[in-house]
């Protein structure tokens, strides 16, 4: 039996199933095949390249000085670099203390401004405090100014009351003619009665105009009114007939009235509408008597 042949030395190849002797590129793995061949022709390169430029290779290829110096300038590399380090640290600890004193100089002025806030918030609610009560007493003003121009004339008025129509006796001589005193004797023991306004022929009563006789003519307000008189009297419809008949003043009418033979009637007059008195300039002024002061005390607390 022939036996098989053997690899020379040092050979890498191997056999096939038969036995038969293969190439090395053939058995080696292909990575290690690529890795060697390739780091063999880099040595042939530079070992050819060594030969013919007559260098040895066993020559160092930096010299001493050389090495010496790349030392020196990486110790000069080194040196720099600590002492930037330093300084970095120096100026990054400086930044650091001032952006502490930024925040507490900023903390500072928060805290003020917070301070203020709250002032100005505690002043906000006394002004609105103040501002209601003065809402509310202006509305109180406004409620009294409506009842006060009710009363004397020169705020319209609406409500239910009474009408009372007055003329002079039938065939009647001048001295039994409705006269600007009897008007106004009437007016008061209305107002005496309990009414809140009172207009006559369309004329309002107000507390600067007056009854006046020019000649037979009657003047209200330096209006002319012609009888019969319609008075339109802003009350309440249920007391004010009853009021008119039990008060002194309203007693003095009564008899007044009966001596001279007025017509005279008193009927409910619905809901009314009675205008407000044009302005009119004070001109003149005089102190009232007792017995006027009482009776327009009583319309003051009526008013109010």
């Amino acid at each position: 039996m022939a036996e098989a042949p053997t690899l020379p030395r040092g050979s890498r190849g191997g056999r096939s199933e038969e036995g038969q002797i293969l190439p090395e590129h053939v058995t080696q793995p292909l990575l290690a095949l690529i890795t060697q061949r390739s780091l063999d022709a880099d040595y042939e390169h530079v070992a050819a390249r060594r030969r013919d430029t007559g260098r040895s290779t066993t020559e160092h290829p930096v010299p001493r000085r050389t090495a010496g110096l790349v030392l020196l300038v990486f110790g000069l590399l080194v040196t720099v670099a600590a002492v930037q380090t330093s300084r970095n640290a120096s100026e990054s600890d400086a930044s650091r203390d001032s952006l502490i004193d930024q925040v507490n100089l900023r903390r500072e002025g928060l805290a003020t401004l917070q301070r203020q806030l709250d002032q100005e918030q505690g002043r906000v609610l006394g002004l609105q405090s103040r501002l209601n009560d003065l809402s509310t007493q202006s509305k109180a003003t406004e409620a009294r100014l409506v009842r006060l121009q009710a009363r004397t004339g020169f705020g319209a008025v609406r409500g239910p009351g009474i009408q009372v129509n007055l003329d002079s006796a039938p065939d009647s001589g001048d001295n039994q003619l409705v006269r600007d005193s009897d008007l106004t004797l009437l007016a008061d023991a209305l107002w005496a009665a309990g009414a809140e306004a009172i207009s006559v022929n369309g004329q309002r009563l107000n507390v600067l105009g007056a009854f006046r006789n020019v000649g037979a003519q009657v003047l209200l307000n330096s209006q002319p009114i012609n009888p019969p008189y319609q008075f339109d009297v802003v009350g309440n419809p249920d007391t004010l007939p009853a009021n008119l008949l039990a008060s002194p003043i309203g007693e003095k009418w009564y008899t007044l009235k009966d001596s001279l033979g007025f017509r005279f009637d008193v009927h409910d007059g619905g809901t009314m509408t009675l205008p407000a008195a044009g302005r009119q300039v004070l001109r003149w002024a005089a102190v009232a008597s007792p017995t006027d002061q009482d009776t327009r005390k009583k319309m003051g607390d009526s008013a109010s």
